[in-house]
């Protein structure tokens, strides 16, 4: 059972080591997500989560694992060292492991490590590549079985502005305002409903993410709360909660 969500970016700027000289410029984002989370974890309505998990894209950026299909790990080490960075960031403080975890598996574990959480945590890495059937059976497992809470970690498009990783491209912001909207309407159909040729247009990483996510959420309406809605670098990035 799914009893809330948090939906952050993941870009490695959210922890401050690594923002350099632009922490003060990604701190209401960070602020912003770490809030999302904790208010997920606290929102459960007389039924405490007993784990989170982390839903992410795996990407080639360096210093992360290339694509190598759908994957679930209770227990790896990320690292931001990619990213001139000497932090690495284990999912299961407890027991580290030596697998090498996403960018955005990382981004998660930092922001568990921010809450305090303890408990159970797993980190669904998902190939960019999966089509939707396989994006929708890997989110749908996830409604089974303990009390959840959902750590979903993507990025809207890549392409807002000339400056942007991916340059400048026309639909980019309306496709970053269909985001927005649909994590602010607090509907699965609609998160679902995101265009993934457009989110390849607009090199939107975030899709396979949300579309997992949507799954995993079906059946129930959520409270949603809209928490940050920004493009600093020309990237999307969008945070908001949902809970029951």
């Amino acid at each position: 059972m799914i009893t809330a969500a948090a939906f952050v970016p993941s870009t490695p700027l959210l922890v401050p080591e690594a923002a350099s000289g632009a922490a003060g410029e990604l701190a209401a984002v960070r602020e912003a997500s770490i809030a999302a989370l904790s208010a997920a974890l606290s929102a459960a309505l007389g039924t405490a989560p007993q784990r989170v998990v982390i839903v992410g894209a795996t990407s080639r950026v360096i210093g992360t694992p290339e694509p190598h299909g759908i994957a679930t790990y209770r227990s790896g080490t990320g690292s931001l060292r990619g990213f001139g960075v000497g932090l690495d960031v284990p999912l299961d403080p407890s027991a580290p492991g030596a697998q090498p975890l996403s960018l955005a598996s990382t981004v998660g574990a930092w922001l568990l490590a921010q809450t305090g959480w303890a408990g159970e945590r797993l980190a669904v890495e998902l190939d960019p590549t999966s089509d939707d059937a396989s994006l929708d059976a890997a989110g749908a497992v996830l409604a089974d079985g303990v009390p959840t809470v959902l750590l979903v970690v993507a990025d809207g498009s890549a392409a807002r502005t000339e400056k942007a990783p991916a340059s400048l491209h026309p639909e980019a912001a309306a496709f970053d305002e269909s985001v927005a909207k649909a994590l602010a309407s607090g509907d699965p159909a609609q998160l679902a409903a995101l265009d993934a040729s457009i989110a390849t247009a607009v090199t939107a990483g975030g899709r396979p993410a949300w579309r997992a996510a949507a799954a995993a959420l079906q059946g129930t309406a959520y409270a949603a709360e809209l928490l940050a809605d920004d493009a600093p670098y020309g990237v999307g990035y969008v945070v908001a909660r949902w809970t029951r």
